[in-house]
């Protein structure tokens, strides 16, 4: 066998264990939310369950929406509007972040809860 088919065959296995390895750290072992909480510029705004259909005003700066056990932005004051526009969280760890009006929804559980 031809040394530089063996490295690119060794190259090729590294990366996809690399790779698999990647996705069990950040993904595996996550559960689903059980409640949120917001933060205006890091202090706690309020901490909701996400069983519960809801809509909440946080200080006009931003219109929270949970719905089927996941929570949004639907409308916000900020110019780019970049956290209406993300999807619904609902797995412990996620985030929305509002940065322009200083608020962040993190969905909480009892799973894998961290940032590499």
């Amino acid at each position: 066998m031809n040394k530089t088919v063996l490295r690119n065959a060794i190259l090729i296995v590294s990366i996809l264990a690399l790779s698999a390895s990647l996705f069990f750290i950040f993904y595996a072992g996550r559960s689903a939310g059980i409640s949120f909480e917001i933060t205006v510029n890091g202090k706690l705004y309020g901490t909701y369950p996400l069983d519960t259909d809801m809509t909440i005003d946080v200080d006009g700066l931003c219109t929270v929406q949970v719905k089927n056990c996941a929570v949004s932005v639907t409308d916000s004051t900020c110019s780019g509007k970049d956290c209406v526009h993300h999807k619904p969280v609902s797995t412990a760890g996620e985030r929305i972040i509002c940065l322009p009006n200083g608020v962040v929804i993190r969905v909480l559980g009892e799973g894998v809860d961290f940032v590499l």
